[in-house]
């Protein structure tokens, strides 16, 4: 898909995953100009998608646990609830999997590097302990 859709995905913020694509557009012209261009090269390339995968001036959308809209890109609401409700970890591998699960939402978290820090000063320590630094 990356090449059939390339002049799109680098020179108009088109972004896709598997066989999700978001057209985003700043006004309704360049985001219909853009959605001309898009179903252009589907009928080129001779591609077909399922019309129940469609979502067409939607202000807000859902993609891999991402909230994407109105100019902003965050975690999704249950997302955010798991993360405050995650257990306290009594265990390195427990750290090390809120870390991973922490670290996909790595660029939009601000100061992402610094908020980890002392979670990850944990994995280095020969003594493991949990602490109000933590």
């Amino acid at each position: 898909m990356n090449s059939v859709f390339q002049e799109m995905l680098y020179k108009e913020s088109v972004a896709n995953y598997i066989d999700h694509f978001i057209i985003p557009g700043k006004t309704e012209k360049k985001l219909e100009e853009r959605i001309i261009k898009f179903l252009k090269i589907i009928e080129k390339h001779n591609l077909c998608f399922k019309q129940t995968k469609y979502e067409f001036d939607a202000m807000e959308i859902l993609i891999l646990g991402v909230k994407v809209g109105n100019g902003e890109v965050k975690m999704e609401d249950k997302k955010i609830k798991a993360t405050l409700e995650w257990k306290e970890p009594t265990k390195l591998k427990e750290v090390e999997s809120f870390i991973g699960f922490a670290n996909f939402y790595h660029c939009i978290i601000k100061n992402f590097s610094h908020i980890t820090r002392p979670l990850n000063e944990l994995k280095g320590k020969a003594e493991w302990k949990w602490g109000d630094e933590q």
